[in-house]
């Protein structure tokens, strides 16, 4: 075993793995891979899965207790069958901001019925977004749902997926210009959402309903509902085409826009 150490490189044995606690950040790592083709090696698939699997497991919220006491794991990545690309993506997902919102989404979600524990990730699922910066560039609460909403699934047959325009609009459940949320809307002065406003998860409008007689989502139009947050929108028990069990009640507010 030390005859193995003493043939690691020395930057490998300050700087990459669990012993060093993952001194570099990502973006150093980025740099050093881009800048130093000696050291690619050594940040490889190996290194980085093992970075994205001691990340997922560092982050508390996405970890839940269920009744038993047991602890369940609420979103993994299908990580085998990812490259380096992938697996450099997925660990920017996981680090770069925290998940407790939308892991409270996932955490109703499957308590409802609406999705199945763990959401586990695919490389598509990663890159509905560009690249990192496009990620990172967004409301991080709705970026998490970019990847995360096609997994929570409605009775209907749809699922919580968002769609991208490409002049920026941004469609939720079914890709339409009327199912449109309008992300960070326009508020009055001294308005509630204003002053409790989260640039992470921002508010959002939209004219998004599930009618009962028709079994389907519908827009009805006109200025609509704004939502306390992208999470709350997620959240909130409306949103849900099956009844909330296990005593759960919804976390998100709506109020009729003015």
């Amino acid at each position: 075993m030390q005859h193995h150490e003493q043939l690691q490189h020395p930057v490998s044995y300050v700087c990459v793995g669990r012993r060093s606690r993952y001194l570099l950040s990502l973006k150093d790592v980025v740099r050093l891979r881009a800048t130093c083709t000696w050291l690619s090696e050594l940040f490889g698939e190996t290194q980085l899965r093992d970075r994205l699997s001691h990340s997922l497991g560092s982050q508390e919220g996405l970890r839940r207790a269920n009744v038993n006491g047991q602890q369940v794991q609420l979103l993994r990545f299908d990580d085998d069958r990812f490259g380096t690309h992938d697996l450099l993506a997925a660990v920017c997902v996981v680090e770069e901001g925290d998940w407790g919102e939308m892991a409270e989404v996932i955490e109703l979600a499957g308590q409802c019925g609406n999705c199945e524990l763990p959401v586990t990730l695919s490389g598509a699922d990663i890159n509905t977004h560009a690249n990192i910066m496009a990620y990172m560039s967004a409301p991080r609460v709705l970026a998490q749902l970019k990847m995360v909403g096609r997994y929570i699934h409605f009775s209907d047959g749809s699922c919580l997926q968002l769609f991208h325009q490409g002049n920026g609009e941004v469609r939720a459940i079914i890709d339409e210009p009327n199912f449109e949320l309008q992300v960070d809307p326009p508020l009055p002065a001294g308005h509630l959402y204003q002053q409790h406003r989260q640039p992470h998860d921002p508010p959002v409008r939209n004219s998004i309903e599930y009618s009962t007689d028709n079994g389907r989502w519908v827009s009805f139009g006109g200025q609509g509902f704004i939502d306390a947050s992208v999470s709350s929108f997620a959240t909130t028990s409306k949103r849900l085409t099956r009844p909330i069990t296990h005593g759960l009640h919804s976390t998100g507010v709506s109020v009729v826009a003015v």
